[in-house]
């Protein structure tokens, strides 16, 4: 091959290169701009009860935000958790910012998936005209912060994988009957952009691979079936103002108000999965164009990276270290 040829096989790379970064910029910025229809779900039932949104891990964090924000736009919500006592204070606060508006307080330990509690759990909300369901429960469970998973207790791995994974799956299935009888409605969860394979959090990010599976399986289903449902996957990056990070916002790091403003905003953008916030889709988009071996690299040097600011406080929980 002639150094010419080479010098135009290279250029034409680079042009292929520009145009699939081009194309990926322009998606990534009409999903900003759709307008959202989040509205489309505030509706009251034929015999006139409200609408009502049910938001998993609502005590604190991304959580709670999400609560207020579906509130302000006129949702009822019921706040799910298993601590009764953060609940109760953060109905109260969600009351006196929005009066107009119902709080009910859902109890249950997402680490544990016994069939009964899916049973109670539809009981308690049966009387409900549920139009959405915004699965965001999730973390690491207790113990280990990060560390290789031969260091996880078979504890701590079962509750990753039922926090993250099962507990979703199960809810979703025993509600999905509700949200197509009360249709149109809303089915959204709270992933990670570590569902791409992140080291240090291997099971944490192999559940929100999971989940992120999930939702596209789910979104083909509804359609197949003609049910008028919208499903929507969150990749979510690192948000502060959660349990364990209180760092100062940044352009990749936004607080959790703002994030739950950015994830409202993109409901009917027309994907099943989506990164809601600008600042995610931005760090994401170079890995696209990276050979593997860079991309290890990088993704090794942002776990020690993120392991050296979270290990240096001792209270510190895997809840903490979480990218949502």
């Amino acid at each position: 091959m002639s150094a010419l040829s080479f010098s135009s096989g290279l250029a034409w790379l680079g042009v292929l290169t520009a145009v699939v970064f081009a194309i990926q910029a322009i998606q990534t910025v009409s999903i900003s701009l759709r307008p959202s229809k989040l509205r489309r779900y505030l509706h009251t039932s034929p015999d006139g009860r409200p609408p009502w949104v049910l938001v998993t891990g609502a005590s604190d964090g991304i959580g709670k935000a999400l609560s207020n924000e579906l509130a302000a736009s006129g949702f009822n919500v019921v706040l799910h958790g298993r601590n009764r006592t953060k609940l109760l204070n953060v109905q109260s606060e969600l009351s006196q910012a929005h009066p107009a508006r119902s709080f009910r307080l859902l109890i249950a330990d997402a680490t544990q998936c016994q069939p009964e509690v899916f049973k109670d759990i539809a009981d308690q909300l049966s009387d409900l005209h549920l139009t959405g369901l915004v699965n965001n429960v999730g973390g690491g469970g207790s113990g280990t912060l990060f560390a290789t998973l031969d260091h996880y207790t078979a504890q701590n791995t079962t509750e990753i994988v039922n926090l993250n994974a099962l507990f979703p799956t199960l809810l979703v299935g025993t509600l999905l009957p509700t949200l197509v009888q009360n249709s149109p409605a809303l089915l959204m969860s709270t992933g990670s952009i570590t569902d791409a394979g992140v080291p240090l959090v291997s099971a944490y990010s192999a559940s929100k691979g999971y989940l992120k599976t999930l939702a596209e399986s789910l979104a083909r289903e509804v359609k197949m079936a003609g049910w008028d449902i919208e499903v929507l996957h969150l990749r979510v990056g690192m948000v502060t103002g959660v349990a364990g990070n209180k760092r100062k916002p940044s352009m990749f790091m936004p607080r959790a108000p703002v994030f739950a403003k950015a994830v409202l905003a993109r409901v009917g953008c027309g994907s099943p999965v989506v990164i809601p916030y600008w600042g995610h889709a931005l760090q994401t988009v170079p890995l696209g164009f990276m050979p593997s071996w860079l991309e290890d690299m990088l993704i090794e040097y942002s776990m020690r990276d993120i392991n050296s600011v979270f290990s240096s406080t001792p209270a510190a929980s895997h809840e903490a270290a979480k990218t949502k």
